[in-house]
């Protein structure tokens, strides 16, 4: 199954998020079976406030229990991270 993850960033965290960023994209390179795509929410300025991730997992619990192990969930980074059951329908790779 794959999830969508949204994950938004506490205020005030760019530097929390910025120091675990090599950690972060070792996880997802280590997990990379896992991962169908990602990449940063921005602001006005360009700067990272958030994160959307696609992920697969056998389900919802195993896709949470993923996401609770990235380094920025770890850290702290998020002030708020929403995981839900998505279907990809449309420019679907076949791969996929």
């Amino acid at each position: 199954m794959m999830f969508a993850v949204t994950a938004l960033d506490k205020n005030d965290h760019l530097e929390t998020r910025l120091a675990t960023r090599p950690a972060h994209l070792q996880f997802w390179d280590d997990n990379a079976a896992s991962m169908v795509l990602a990449g940063p929410f921005l602001d006005a300025e360009g700067k990272a406030t958030g994160s959307l991730m696609i992920v697969k997992a056998e389900n919802q619990a195993a896709a949470e229990a993923l996401v609770a192990s990235d380094p920025y969930a770890e850290a702290g980074l998020f002030e708020r991270v929403v995981v839900r059951p998505w279907n990809w329908v449309i420019n679907r790779p076949e791969t996929i």
